[in-house]
């Protein structure tokens, strides 16, 4: 089986879990006897192949007036006519045409489509070449890919957000198989109109990095004091609701001796500004960490999300880890809180996250707690994930209409 895997962004240059999420899969597919390639975009350079552990990779030097995974700042108007370029865009798709003329794959995987086209459908739809899309942000629905407007989740489609995706919307049409990292994340474009002819629709969880670390897991001394390591692990950012948590712990007497880890980094004044409010001795920002060595330090994650997180990796890490998480109840983070410890809180409802905080901590006296979130993590390993796309991707290889062979001499004419 051959197939071309493309998102927006592929190893070295790293952004997010989807970056991490797609080599994971690639090289796993190799590993299973796969041929694979993939397709992505640069912002520097010319157009250029290269391969890395075993995976053809075409970066595409993107045809557009900026290239927006740097700090350079752009006016409002200059934001739009980059979006409305993004949307269709032909010199991209023409680029991608070619590629799959010469790869000949029997599948194309799309994922983040930002910087490449939307237009890769309609090629592969011509060409005859069964397409699997996995939903793994609001990019088809929202130009921000997050639907988030003044640090809250947008519940549904702004006026301009659906004038905007209306033709991603259409082309999602062409896509045969789709799949969210989430639950929430698929259902909210179904919902919405997307991926109405897809005949297969499912949930393949992101999957943890496995993580290497010299320093052996940690017995809390001070936990059986009756204290409380909490630790919070990722962008330091508002809609991440750090503010949440910090808010109730300041104003809780029932917990005893806590102390708070926050491992990010993030915007500089916010930063700043996080420090002046909330200068607390049990509170300490440690910025970047190995993450490890980090949840290895703690005794509970706590992930305070606002937003509606697609998925939400630093979770089943921390389970990894035999950590236990208490997570709000946005998003994608209920699905992945092990269903046992029943550790979700209302975000509505702040004070909520202080009485899962005391759940999580009686948890941790049975002994059994850290072996058993270890086995639930291993339902989220690369090998569970990779097995659950190829699984997909034999499935749509059976349900396509008629021959690759005769599309390719199809799409080429």
């Amino acid at each position: 089986m051959k197939i071309l895997i493309a998102n927006t962004l592929y190893s070295p240059d790293m952004v997010g879990g989807a970056e991490i999420s797609t080599q994971i899969l690639a090289e796993g597919l190799v590993a299973a006897g796969a041929e694979v390639c993939v397709v992505c975009a640069t912002g520097t350079g010319v157009d250029r192949v290269s391969e890395l552990n075993g995976v053809k990779i075409y970066r595409l030097r993107l045809n557009n007036f900026y290239w927006p995974h740097n700090s350079n700042k752009h006016s409002r108007i200059m934001k739009m006519i980059w979006h409305a370029v993004d949307v269709h865009n032909v010199l991209m798709a023409l680029k991608l045409k070619k590629i799959i003329q010469r790869e000949k794959p029997d599948i194309v995987s799309t994922s983040n489509l930002a910087c490449l086209s939307i237009g890769i459908w309609r090629i592969s739809k011509r060409a005859g070449v069964p397409i699997v899309h996995t939903a793994r942000d609001y990019y088809l629905m929202c130009p921000s890919s997050k639907m988030l407007s003044h640090n809250k989740s947008c519940e549904r489609q702004c006026g301009v957000c659906a004038r905007y995706t209306g033709p991603k919307r259409t082309a999602s049409q062409r896509v045969d198989a789709v799949i969210g990292v989430s639950r929430f994340v698929l259902q909210k474009h179904l919902d919405n109109g997307y991926f109405a002819n897809a005949s297969t629709t499912g949930v393949i969880n992101d999957c943890y990095l496995p993580m290497q670390s010299d320093v052996p897991p940690v017995v809390s001394d001070v936990l059986r004091e009756g204290a409380v390591r909490l630790g919070v692990l990722g962008r330091v950012s508002p809609e991440k609701g750090i503010e949440v948590l910090l808010d109730q712990l300041c104003r809780d007497s029932s917990l005893n001796n806590w102390t708070l880890l926050i491992a990010g980094s993030g915007d500089a004044a916010y930063l700043a500004a996080l420090k002046s409010t909330y200068n607390d001795p049990r509170i300490s920002f440690v910025g970047h960490v190995v993450p490890a060595q980090f949840l290895q330090s703690i005794d509970i994650l706590v992930v305070p999300s606002k937003w509606n997180e697609p998925f939400g990796r630093v979770t089943v890490e921390a389970y990894s880890q035999g950590v236990p998480v208490v997570g709000s109840n946005t998003g994608g983070i209920p699905e992945v809180i092990e269903p046992n410890s029943h550790l979700v809180f209302d975000i509505d409802q702040p004070h909520t996250v202080i009485d899962k905080i005391h759940e999580a901590v009686r948890l941790l006296k049975d002994p059994q707690t850290p072996t058993r979130l270890r086995d639930y993590a291993e339902s989220f390993s690369p090998k569970a994930m990779v097995e659950a796309y190829l699984e997909v991707y034999k499935n749509a290889l059976k349900a396509r209409p008629y021959s690759v062979a005769a599309a390719h001499q199809k799409v080429t004419s």
